[in-house]
């Protein structure tokens, strides 16, 4: 056996794993030294509109990670009907009690979702969205450690 061939015998699977693992342990440590860093906002507004958000003193709650999670989860399925009746069910709004934490959810959704298109825009269409999917499962996987929230 040569010195690369362990290596190269790697199923192209595997390699989508590896990179998937080292981009979700980035996203998860961007959000756990809450604020995540953005280098530009493209939209003014939308920095004013988290600007409390991006301020806050304390971390965001657990709950607001599991929701944030799991819409950025089903945005990737693309379930904008379940994403809706669930915003507008009393689980939500026991979830996230409060304005801060329910703009902070919607902040860290946008913020996973915006960052896997990037990278799947980066990546020049090798990832598929199935494999944006898996992302955010090994998000999840990472920062909830088995507090997963499913609609």
């Amino acid at each position: 056996m040569g010195r690369w061939d362990h290596i190269l015998d790697q199923k192209p699977q595997e390699l989508r794993d590896y990179v998937l693992d080292k981009v979700a342990e980035q996203l998860v440590d961007d959000v756990r030294n809450f604020p995540p860093r953005i280098d530009e906002w493209l939209d003014q507004a939308l920095q004013a509109r988290y600007a409390s958000v991006l301020s806050r003193v304390s971390r965001p709650e657990l709950d607001t990670y599991r929701v944030a999670c799991e819409l950025a989860r089903e945005e990737m399925l693309r379930e904008y009907e379940l994403i809706d009746r669930f915003c507008r069910s009393e689980q939500y709004r026991r979830l996230l009690p409060d304005p801060l934490e329910e703009q902070t959810a919607h902040f860290l959704t946008r913020y996973l979702v915006d960052s896997a298109l990037q990278f799947q825009e980066s990546a020049q269409g090798k990832f598929s969205r199935r494999d944006l999917v898996a992302l955010m499962e090994k998000v999840e996987d990472r920062l909830l450690r088995g507090y997963r929230l499913r609609l």
